[in-house]
């Protein structure tokens, strides 16, 4: 038996695939990863412990004519070069978006098993085709599941890659220490792999108006602009474009103001960070905003639309997740699933 898995584009597709494909090695299984030239994946080829295939693929909703019709031609294609690997008894494993495609496609013209994990609350178009087809669909948000067919949907949660389950175990002074911060209270700023310069606008007003100690993950474009702003005010922010250490990242923050996406939302519920989260306004089907809102239910978080994150309410409602930060830690924690990896293993080999 082999394991085809694909997912990437973005690192919200990507890094949930690279978790499972890691448990799947670990337990000695063939693996082969699938993915776009054009993706987040492609810029990462290195992290992918095993053989991988890059397919030209490319995106759909929302693109013209011609964008469209040489993004069925090149899904087609990559089936069909596919389809000539994929052998008796392999499977398929898709976790959304354009650059799955051609994998779902090939095993469903070569009748072999597909499976289907949906990481956010409002499914992707691929994975709403491919879902109707799949023998099992596996969701993150329990929003999704009025989308596919109820007795082939189970909640597993998002796989979380061996890095941050084993970085659970470095203490919050160990962290602080090798980030170069001291234990006091820690506020983690981050947007995601997009939608950050709101946030790190944002993220300059509200250190420079409280002098809290903080973690400000800016992304590559605002990196220097934002570092050289709290290098002027004198403030104690540790400031990076991009962390490929978020464990220890995580373990030094006490509260957090972060995008909505779902593998942000996993990995502070597995951390238990309180979060007030101020979705993407622009993500498709608005599934960011359904994503926090499905943790504030919880009451592990507070979510506020960017057109009413001012100043002020944005401070009005940390202090209210500070007055009650083991609550809301507690609440938040009850999302995550360290074992979502596992679980969704032991699916495959029912097989």
């Amino acid at each position: 038996m082999n394991f085809f898995i694909s997912g990437g584009g973005t690192g919200g597709h990507f890094f949930p695939a690279l978790a499972l494909l890691e448990c799947l090695l670990e337990r000695g299984f063939s693996t082969l990863f699938v993915g776009s030239e054009r993706g987040i994946e492609f810029k990462l080829r290195d992290r992918i412990p095993t053989e991988s295939l890059f397919l030209p693929s490319h995106p759909f909703m929302g693109r013209g004519l011609w964008d469209k019709l040489r993004a069925i031609y090149g899904a087609l294609s990559g089936a069909m070069k596919l389809r000539g690997r994929l052998r008796s008894g392999d499977v398929g494993i898709v976790f959304g978006g354009y650059t799955t495609l051609p994998l779902g496609l090939a095993c469903l013209f070569g009748r072999l098993p597909l499976f289907v994990h949906e990481q956010n609350s409002v499914p992707s178009q691929t994975n709403r085709l491919l879902g109707r087809f799949a023998r099992m669909v596996f969701i993150t948000f329990e929003h999704s599941r009025g989308f596919f067919h109820k007795e082939r949907t189970i909640k597993t949660g998002l796989p979380i890659r061996k890095s941050l389950i084993e970085g659970l175990r470095i203490s919050k002074v160990e962290a602080s220490r090798i980030l170069g911060l001291d234990e006091n209270f820690t506020l983690l700023i981050m947007g995601g792999s997009q939608g950050a310069s709101f946030l790190n606008s944002l993220a300059m007003e509200v250190f420079y108006k409280t002098g809290w100690q903080g973690i400000h993950i800016t992304g590559e474009r605002d990196f220097e602009k934002v570092s050289s702003f709290y290098r002027e005010k004198a403030l104690r922010v540790y400031t990076l474009p991009f962390s490929d250490r978020m464990e220890l990242i995580y373990k030094a923050s006490d509260l957090a103001i972060s995008r909505a996406g779902a593998s942000s939302i996993t990995e502070l519920s597995l951390y238990g960070i309180p979060t007030l989260f101020i979705p993407f306004p622009y993500a498709i089907h608005d599934h960011q905003y359904y994503n926090a809102k499905e943790i504030e239910e919880l009451g592990g978080g507070i979510t506020l639309r960017q057109g009413d994150a001012s100043l002020e309410r944005v401070l009005e409602n940390l202090e209210k997740m500070i007055s009650d930060r083991d609550g809301y830690s507690k609440s938040i924690s009850t999302f995550a699933n360290p074992l979502a990896c596992q679980d969704i293993v032991k699916y495959l080999l029912k097989e």
